[in-house]
């Protein structure tokens, strides 16, 4: 007779619930159906149990359970690293290479020079020029004064003693001369080590001769004199080396120092250098001969059209990578604080004020205009005319710059940190007696860390930090013109700060959810071990009461066979 057996009847139900499960079951659910079937199958083997396929398929089925909610957490956890990261990356590149498109220059009035064999000259970044028409007379070249000795033979030794060299009014320099540096070479290098502002060579003449040659700084405050005095014998004297005036038997002056002299538009002026930037605003200048020359401006427009053109698109890359990372459906980073942050702050590029005053201010009043989706276009008509009408103010937006009206109050925050306007600081007190200095705009008290005052928010001077000197006085004007690149180089700082920034912050939590999650993995597989080994227990005991039973059974069924046999 065929006897159903309970097991055989679990089996088949089970096989049948399997059947009815619907196509859209997940791999996870579908790999379980698949580890239950084969443990049923195994209980229903027959007479003998498998049981070392039976702990594989129950423990496989186990691991499975708890490892698959970490796993997809694990997927979703690493596109969101992936997706704050690009972002992160992407905006910092954004302001770096905005920024250093500004440093060149390019974007900047450029000065020129009629002739460059008189004078050259050029812009210096972050600083406005505006339109220059100028001429310059040069009527001499700054100079440095120079001094030769006699010519040696070669190897020529002097006494040993002392020289004393005397730069510009200055303290007295002395230079020991030994029986170890007491040769020309030997000599200049003792010089040329005090880093006096006086440089000693030696020039080898045609007939193997040596000879001295000392050259100071150019400017005629930067003369210089060499006395000498002999303790040895015996050589030539340290007298043949000395420079001054009235010295007689020492070394020649070949070049007088001097200032260089120059007329602006009828104005002299005299520097104690070739090379200086503070005769007209902005423009480093370099004189390379005497001469007349002028010197005209030009604005870049071309070059300017291209950088907002170009920021556009990049500007509207990096939305689509957020709007692609907070999608509704699929973003991994869908409805994340920082990232709602960053787009806020980007949004209102076109809109915030870039230089501190001026006809033209913001993106928007350049033609850059912000569609319903927040990507950004440019009114190329609007552009040319904005730039040729207002070419000055155009190319402030393009420059980070900031200036306090007396030398006693110090701005100390980074160019771009503090946003665009004039500030009038008053009530400003040094630190004295160990307190704290002060200072207030527009009424509201800044913070104060005893020289040091931070402006606080709600004055719209937010990132503006000051330092004030002992003679600082009680009033005065902080100018900040921000700039484009300044005002993406504060969103960045913002969000990417150390401590505190929303995407750093970001970036750390899901860093530490990485950690969190392959630690979780760690401690199911400790679970699953403790279960396997469960397991193993288990079956073993149960082996052993199956296999008294069995011997049971055996003796039982031998004993009904003879009393069966006893019967017949």
């Amino acid at each position: 007779m065929t006897t159903t057996t309970p097991t055989s009847g679990t089996s088949s139900a089970a096989a049948a619930t399997a059947a009815a499960a619907p196509s859209s079951s997940n791999s996870s659910a579908s790999s379980n159906a698949s580890l239950g079937q084969s443990i049923l199958s195994g209980l229903n083997a027959g007479a003998g149990i498998d049981t070392d396929s039976l702990i594989t398929n129950l423990t496989a089925a186990q691991k499975a359970s708890l490892e698959a909610p970490v796993t997809a957490q694990q997927t979703t956890n690493s596109a969101q690293i992936s997706s704050a990261a690009s972002i992160a990356s992407d905006l910092t590149g954004f302001s770096q290479s905005l920024n250093t498109l500004i440093s060149g220059g390019s974007l900047q009035t450029q000065p020129a020079s009629s002739d460059t064999s008189v004078m050259t000259v050029s812009a210096i970044s972050g600083q406005a020029i505006g339109n220059l028409n100028s001429a310059i007379t040069v009527n001499a070249l700054a100079q440095a004064q120079t001094a030769k000795s006699q010519a040696f033979a070669a190897g020529q030794r002097f006494n040993t003693g002392t020289l004393t060299l005397t730069v510009a009014n200055g303290s007295p320099i002395q230079i020991d001369v030994n029986s170890g540096n007491n040769t020309l070479s030997g000599i200049a290098g003792a010089i040329n080590a005090k880093n006096a502002g006086v440089t000693a060579s030696v020039v080898t003449g045609s007939d193997g001769s040596s000879t001295l040659v000392l050259k100071g700084t150019t400017g005629a405050a930067n003369t210089f004199t060499l006395s000498t005095g002999d303790i040895g014998s015996g050589n030539q004297s340290l007298a043949s080396l000395a420079v001054g005036s009235g010295v007689t038997g020492g070394m020649t002056q070949t070049q007088a120092a001097q200032d260089a002299s120059l007329t602006v538009d009828g104005v002299t002026v005299s520097r104690s250098s070739n090379s200086f930037s503070d005769v007209i605003p902005g423009v480093q200048m370099t004189l390379k001969a005497t001469g007349t020359i002028g010197l005209s401006s030009s604005t870049p427009t071309d070059a300017i059209a291209q950088a907002v053109s170009d920021f556009v698109s990049v500007y509207n890359q990096l939305l689509g990578e957020i709007n692609t990372a907070t999608a509704q459906s699929s973003g991994p980073l869908q409805g994340n604080s920082a990232i709602r942050a960053l787009k806020s702050q980007l949004s209102k590029l076109t809109t915030m004020n870039l230089n501190a005053s001026g006809s033209v201010r913001t993106l928007a009043e350049l033609g850059v205009s912000t569609g319903r989706d927040g990507t950004l276009s440019v009114n190329s008509t609007t552009l040319s005319k904005v730039l040729a009408a207002y070419p000055a103010d155009v190319e402030q937006m393009f420059m980070s710059s900031q200036s306090s009206s007396d030398p006693q109050v110090l701005i100390t925050n980074g160019l771009g940190a503090a946003q665009s306007g004039v500030y009038t600081v008053t009530n400003i007190t040094p630190a004295v007696n160990g307190g704290d200095a002060t200072g207030s705009i527009n009424g509201v008290p800044m913070s104060a860390s005893i020289w040091n005052l931070t402006a606080g928010p709600g004055n719209n001077a937010d990132g503006l930090k000051l330092q004030i000197l002992s003679a600082a006085p009680s009033s005065v004007t902080i100018t900040i013109n921000q700039g484009l690149g300044g005002a993406l180089q504060a969103i960045n700082d913002s969000l990417l700060a150390p401590n505190s920034g929303a995407l750093t912050t970001l970036q750390s939590s899901l860093a530490t959810q990485q950690k969190a999650l392959s630690d979780q993995l760690t401690k199911v597989d400790a679970q699953v071990t403790v279960y396997h080994d469960r397991l193993v227990t288990q079956f073993a005991t149960m082996n052993t009461l199956v296999s008294g039973y069995k011997a049971t059974q055996s003796y039982l069924t031998q004993q009904v066979d003879l009393w069966t046999k006893s019967n017949n």
